[in-house]
């Protein structure tokens, strides 16, 4: 049985460790700035964010001991969309987590049940995020609703840093078994991102942009598509990226972004330490906003995106989605709506064939919702809501089938929404305890 969680903030009562890694009274730190023996009764543990028993899902920095940084030290960094973690643990009746990350929401899933959100807070804070009345077997997972940083200066989401659960000092942890039977890659922009997908419905024209805790891309059409499949999902998507110019023309676009670690940083991803079994493509519209790059120019970013994809997922299946005009986001004209849709069916396929070359697992997925999307069926400046990704994904799960042969293991689903601003979980929450 799990009850109320709350924060419990420690930055300012631990002592700081000296440049060599240790406190003043010579006890070694595992993390930065944390001493154990001060939080809450000294009777815990923590399992370091690079423990082997910690599951990572999506792409993370590694930091370990001899990392260069001594604020990062035993930590991971990270900030694409639906990054997670999880422990499997028994013989502890709270289960805690150390983490930072200014202007992100997470959601917090205790033996797959969701339970609460989160919000990160700009310096390192201790959450409880469960508590239990027995000492049975239970798996925690935290995964981000929010994407990449929004601008430079001014970022709205900042890169997130955790530095590991705390369990009791009687604690177990156990090998995590993954339930996962594919894996799916997804690279897009906003709409992948689930841009304001639980917020209210708003023109496209609006100027106000949208706040953090109305995005969740557990809620949108990637994740959803993903857990129609029972497959795990890596979400590279950044609001207002394109394949060769972005929407408003700020930093890198995503075909030099997709192999970073952190999209906002230049550090290299691994490619081959996660092999999808599919790819999910969805590009292309913001490069048709001004500044607007021409076809051509698409067509060239496009074509080089596709061979990169191939070269480094040599075996997946690869999607390029593109939309009917009635089920487009982001635009409510409906001229213009046409143009961009049938603007993206000719760059697509040109792109497609010119790297295409007889390979049967490059799939054109057009997709097209019978009747086309209804007004509930967006929300923040015209992007899909809740029940607009629903049935993106349900018509991109057909295309994905039919391709793949995989058989589609459970219907929809999606976790409640929205959350009431008071049952989130902050430091500055009047519900929370913190010392």
């Amino acid at each position: 049985m799990t009850h109320p969680m709350e924060v419990v903030d420690l930055a300012s009562g631990s002592d700081s460790i000296s440049s060599q890694g240790q406190q003043d009274d010579g006890a070694q730190l595992e993390v930065y700035n944390f001493d154990l023996s001060k939080y809450k009764d000294g009777s815990y543990k923590l399992i370091t964010a690079v423990d082997p028993m910690v599951h990572l899902s999506g792409r993370f920095l590694k930091h370990f001991e001899n990392a260069t940084r001594k604020t990062k030290v035993n930590s991971v960094q990270f900030d694409w969309p639906h990054s997670g973690f999880s422990i499997h643990v028994k013989h502890t009746r709270s289960v805690g987590i150390r983490l930072k990350g200014e202007g992100n929401y997470f959601n917090v899933f205790v033996d797959g049940q969701f339970t609460c959100i989160l919000r990160a807070a700009i310096k390192a804070s201790c959450y409880d995020v469960a508590q239990f009345d027995d000492d049975a077997e239970h798996t925690i997972t935290i995964s981000k609703r929010t994407e990449p940083q929004m601008r430079g200066a001014v970022s709205t989401f900042k890169v997130c840093t955790f530095y590991g659960f705390i369990v009791d000092k009687a604690a177990i942890v156990l090998p995590y078994v993954s339930p996962y039977t594919h894996r799916i890659e997804f690279i897009g922009d906003s709409d992948t991102c689930g841009f304001g997908n639980e917020g209210a419905g708003s023109s496209s024209k609006g100027i106000f942009g949208m706040k953090g805790r109305v995005e969740n891309v557990y809620n949108g059409y990637a994740c959803i598509t993903a857990r129609m499949f029972n497959a795990e999902a890596h979400v590279l998507a950044w609001s207002g990226k394109g394949v060769k110019s972005n929407l408003g023309e700020w930093g890198p676009n995503m075909s030099s972004m997709w192999k970073h670690a952190i999209a906002s940083r230049d550090f290299p991803w691994d490619m081959d330490a996660w092999q999808p079994e599919a790819v999910v493509i969805n590009l292309g519209a913001q490069d048709l906003f001004p500044p607007a790059s021409s076809e051509a120019e698409i067509v060239e970013a496009y074509t080089a995106l596709l061979e990169d994809v191939r070269l480094h997922r040599p075996e997946a299946h690869i999607f390029c989605v593109v939309c009917d005009e009635n089920c487009m986001s982001g635009e409510e004209d409906h001229v213009n709506r046409s143009r961009i849709s049938l603007q993206l069916q000719e760059i697509t396929r040109v792109a497609m064939s010119k790297v295409k070359k007889m390979d049967l697992r490059m799939h054109y997925a057009f997709i097209k919702i019978p009747g086309g999307l209804e007004p509930r069926d967006f929300a923040n400046m015209r992007h899909y809501s809740v029940s607009g990704h629903v049935k993106f994904a349900e018509a991109l799960a057909k295309e994905i089938a039919f391709r793949t042969e995989w058989p589609v293991a459970a219907p929809p689903t999606t976790m409640p929404y929205p959350q009431a601003k008071n049952q989130i979980l902050a430091p500055s929450d009047k519900h929370c305890v913190i010392s």
